[in-house]
């Protein structure tokens, strides 16, 4: 695809599309190009030294984020500066999007917006200053601040909203929200949920200790398999069970089939 004499390559998804587009009409011809050379497919498009930025990057990506809100992920802008060691792990666990390069000492928020990135990055700088705690709750109660209320909550001094983001929020942050029209339905409250447990799970991942062998609360680890029990049952019904009424009758009619389906099918079959 050639663009205002620039070729930026075929590009899979319209989002990050529109948006590589929309900053080359901002801010001219991109540093970098990346593509395919045999298939002309791309990959990103890389601006260095924009809109208060050091680098802004967008990939041809369809990758999901889910907190504070479910949204698309395929911006990414970067300020260098240093991040503390004993801080990393913190910032980290408070957000997926945040990227931390401890070698280069880049800093990089990752979302649909140069508006989030800036916020992303900024949440870093104040919590590396002590200006505010390195947690997941206050990087969300900023997010909601600025897609629910459109304000700046700190204000960004070193941001400078070229795009005019913030003075168009519902069109311009419309992907920093993806709202489930049918949110009261079964199956999209379901969704909802496991990506929840999704997130919470990958929250639990990254503070569990590096230690194999250190010890954890008893009350603690008898959630998680609580929690996990359940979860493998609600998995085992659907897979196992609801697919189609067929499948239900003949699990009753043979019962050898029945004892090939897993422990917790073979409760609920009984109930």
């Amino acid at each position: 695809m050639e663009y205002k004499g620039i070729d930026i390559g075929e590009w899979e998804y319209k989002g990050p599309r529109d948006f590589a587009l929309k900053l080359i009409d901002r801010f001219g011809t991109p540093k970098y190009v990346e593509k395919s050379p045999d298939r002309e497919e791309a990959n990103s498009v890389t601006f260095k030294n924009i809109d208060g930025f050091d680098i802004v990057k967008i990939v041809d990506s369809n990758t999901n984020k889910l907190h504070p809100y479910p949204a698309k992920i395929y911006v990414e802008g970067s300020l260098y500066f240093t991040v503390p060691k004993q801080m990393v792990g913190l910032l980290k666990a408070a957000s997926p999007t945040i990227m931390i390069d401890e070698l280069n000492q880049l800093v990089t928020g990752k979302c649909a917006s140069l508006t989030i990135a800036a916020a992303t990055v900024q949440f870093v700088i104040d919590a590396v200053n002590g200006v505010s705690p390195p947690t997941k709750e206050e990087y969300d109660r900023r997010l909601k601040r600025i897609i629910d209320d459109n304000v700046l909550d700190p204000q960004i001094s070193w941001w400078e909203d070229n795009l005019n983001e913030m003075k168009q929020q519902q069109k311009a942050l419309k992907e920093e929200k993806m709202i489930e029209k049918d949110g009261h339905t079964d199956v999209a409250s379901s969704r909802r949920m496991c990506m929840t447990i999704i997130e919470d799970a990958q929250d639990i991942m990254r503070a569990l200790p590096e230690d194999g062998e250190e010890s954890l609360p008893t009350w603690w680890t008898n959630k998680l398999a609580t929690t996990a029990a359940y979860l493998n049952s609600a998995r085992d019904y659907l897979v196992y069970s609801a697919k189609t009424p067929e499948v239900i009758e003949e699990q009753e009619e043979n019962e050898n089939e029945d004892d090939m389906l897993p422990p917790s099918v073979r409760m609920m079959n009984a109930t």
